[in-house]
């Protein structure tokens, strides 16, 4: 459940904004900590001497979140050489970067964090500059900003002087603070563009600012402030460098940084920050009926509490690796010996190693990404088990809707863990693609479970899709296809979904079935078993591809050797997670609905981040996850102004990323590779000219599929025999 939220915007030095978008207004020092974070890296001058020890070592462990850069002026200079850089810095982009900016003016308003932007700071700083999320007594969060202005003290108290200045002219009243510190009093935000107006009135907000030789503290109150000042001279004991979890985060993600390489570093801790946050939301000027659901406590009643701390590195490299991370998730064992490292439902982030992790034969090798992970699916399923329960809000709940599977008349009649799941492997891989033209349900998606047994399993879903609503079965070469069929508007289909307790359906019997079909990921799924692997795909034609088979196997690309070859120097050894990305194949539909007008359309997961950003909901109560949800939204940037992709392409080169099950964990390092020209490898899909955003041209009755030239397949063969009756349609 989203609050309000506050916009954090921050333009670089050179003139170019490096917007972080709308955080939850109820934990606007997060928002502080992670949106000004992208200022300070980029807009600070040459380090001096230092004017305190590094913040880890100042901020008290109550920490919770917290980002610096210890060297800003070096990672700034590194920055600007990569592709990330140049493409900010893309006179092309130039229109499209106003209208960014047009945006973050009309609805930030004055709601940037501490009151001072990251050009004025770039005046002051001389070291290193930090910002952290604190939690206080109470429970709730505050926010702080540490600056080291080592050389430039003479410039801080003109700096102050347009800070307090402009508070002023916004309605800022100054406050009664201890001495040495100076604090002002805000008027409360109103409701940001496209947002409800809260049932509570918004709290007065407050920031405090003091100096000292070498450093300005800014903070969302005077008393957080005025606790920090003592450790900049004294060393403090209960520091966040003191926390186990930190320290084994930055011996593990330094332990490969290049010497003299400057880096951004992060940290969270994440169930306390989270906790924190409901600590920090308004209490409801209404109390519900029910009482609001503790996802932390139910977490933690879940064994994910084995999860004490996460951080890392980020730093861009030389040659053509473009930027590299690395991050840890500090997730020590918490049962001694025997085969499984965590309890209860943390047993699904088990993850073994393995040591041939790569795209098998079937794999298109022209498809924008491809991730395999391991994963012993048999054990996570049953590991879901008191989640789900606890979930719902009532034990058995799980086991309820397993047997209604098996027993229920009306239903498939499977035995979903003897007939199918006992029967998977422990590798996952998932493939991404898109089909032309570009249009709003162009990516393509396709998920694939390791079948130890294809018989049974194929046995067990087809006498599971024989009783779906809206199922047709397919032939492909001797392969059998169930694909699902899009309802007609205003006829729901049967949904396997549980409804959780606050959907507020009392009468319901335990394990009952139901639910939107609008909400499925896939509606157009579509599902196969060949190739030992349960096929599920977005869409039937990205299915096709992997079973004709006609594509060069992914595993054999240039680009996706140089990837894995690159890794395996950083994190040698076996790994449980490996991914590969073609940036460029990943970013054009977006890029090409967002420059024709049609960026709120975009169905895909990249597009409903954009919108997140970019649009604003018609309907200001359309809630997450609600009907209103799916109304259209209104733009607030005019993408037009986007220059053809063409012009912009060689920004792009690939990514890629490995995860190693560790002692301490899960370890990840990243590299995205970049020639300095681009993707060096031709996009068989995407065409050299300006394509047309159009939508499929609606098929011939004979034919059942829109054929794709550029990634063409065999039409498939559609058996005659009409569906089954739906079964409980249109319940609820």
């Amino acid at each position: 459940m989203m609050a309000a939220r506050t916009p954090v915007a921050v333009r670089t030095e050179s003139g170019r904004g490096l917007t972080t978008g709308h955080f939850p207004a109820r934990s606007a020092v997060v928002a502080w900590a992670f949106g000004s974070t992208l200022g300070l890296l980029f807009g600070a001058s040459s380090a001096a001497a230092a004017g305190f020890a590094p913040s880890e070592q100042v901020l008290p462990a109550t920490t919770r979140a917290w980002v610096s850069a210890p060297d800003a002026a070096a990672l700034r200079e590194r920055f600007d050489h990569s592709a990330l850089g140049k493409l900010f810095d893309e006179p092309l982009m130039q229109k499209f970067y106003d209208a960014l900016d047009e945006q973050r003016s009309s609805i930030a308003g004055d709601r940037m964090g501490f009151g001072i932007t990251p050009k004025e700071l770039s005046v002051v700083s001389g070291g290193e500059s930090a910002v952290a999320a604190v939690e206080q007594a109470d429970g709730s969060l505050a926010g702080l900003l540490l600056v080291d202005t080592s050389g430039h003290d003479d410039a801080v108290p003109a700096l102050l002087e347009t800070v307090f200045k402009r508070l002023a002219d916004r309605g800022g009243k100054k406050l009664a603070a201890p001495e040495g510190i100076t604090a002002y009093e805000l008027p409360p935000l109103p409701p940001r563009q496209g947002q409800p107006v809260a049932a509570e009135p918004a709290a007065p907000r407050r920031i405090a600012y003091a100096t000292r030789p070498g450093a300005i503290i800014a903070g969302t109150s005077a008393e957080i402030v005025a606790a920090l000042l003592p450790a900049l001279s004294k060393q403090r004991q209960d520091s966040l460098a003191s926390l186990e979890p930190f320290q084994v985060v930055a011996r593990k993600c330094s332990a490969t940084v290049p010497a003299g390489v400057a880096t951004g570093r992060w940290y969270i801790d994440p169930l306390a920050l989270f906790q924190a946050q409901q600590k920090s939301r308004p209490a409801p000027k209404k109390a519900s009926k029910r009482k609001p659901t503790d996802y932390v406590e139910m977490a933690r009643r879940n064994g994910f509490d084995c999860i004490k701390g996460a951080g890392g590195v980020v730093f861009f490299g030389e040659g053509n690796v473009d930027l590299r991370h690395n991050t840890l998730i500090y997730a020590p064992p918490t049962v001694a010996g025997g085969k499984d490292r965590y309890e209860k439902a943390a047993r699904i982030l088990e993850f073994p190693n393995a040591s041939s992790l790569a795209p098998a034969p079937w794999v298109p090798g022209d498809a924008a990404s491809w991730l395999g992970l391991q994963w012993d699916l048999p054990k996570v399923f049953r590991a879901l088990e008191p989640l789900v329960d606890d979930m719902v809000g009532e034990q058995g709940v799980f086991d309820d809707v397993i047997s209604s599977l098996k027993d229920d008349p009306d239903g498939p009649q499977i035995d979903v863990e003897n007939d199918l799941i006992r029967h998977l492997g422990g590798a996952v891989m998932i493939t991404g693609d898109h089909v032309l033209p570009f249009g709003p349900d162009c990516e393509r998606m396709l998920i694939a479970l390791q079948a130890d047994d294809p018989e049974t399993v194929a046995a067990t879903i087809a006498r599971s899709m024989s009783t779906e609503a809206k199922t047709r079965k397919i032939d492909v070469g001797g392969h059998v296809i169930w694909e699902t069929v899009p309802d007609e508007p205003g006829k729901a289909a049967r949904s396997t979904r549980v409804r959780a307790r606050d959907d507020g359906d009392d009468d319901r019997p335990r394990g009952a079935l139901g639910g939107d079909p609008d909400d499925a990921p896939f509606p157009n799924a579509a599902v196969a078993v060949a190739h030992g692997q349960i096929l599920i795909a977005s869409h039937l034609d990205i299915l096709q591809r992997v079973l004709d088979g006609k594509s060069p196997p992914f595993a054999e690309e240039a680009d996706y050797n140089e990837s894995v070859e690159q890794l395996k120097g950083l994190l040698p050894g076996d790994v449980a997670l490996r991914t590969f990305a073609r940036t460029e194949q990943m970013v054009q539909p977006t890029y090409e609905l967002l420059r024709n007008g049609k960026g709120p359309e975009n169905k895909s997961l990249a597009g409903r981040l954009a919108n997140a950003l970019l649009t604003a909901r018609d309907n200001p109560s359309a809630g997450l996850g609600s009907k209103k949800s799916k109304e259209p939204r209104t733009p607030r940037v005019d993408g037009t102004t986007l220059p053809e992709f063409d012009a912009i392409r060689h920004y792009f080169g690939t990514a890629g990323m490995t995860m190693q099950t560790v002692p301490e964990g899960w370890m990840f390092v990243g590299a995205s590779l970049w020639n300095g020209t681009g993707h060096n490898r031709a996009a068989d899909d995407t065409p050299a000219t300006e394509p047309a955003l159009t939508e499929p041209a609606v098929p011939e009755p004979a034919v059942p599929e829109p054929a794709v030239p550029e990634k063409a397949s065999a039409e498939p063969a559609i058996e005659q025999e009409a569906p089954p009756e739906p079964v409980g349609a249109g319940a609820e």
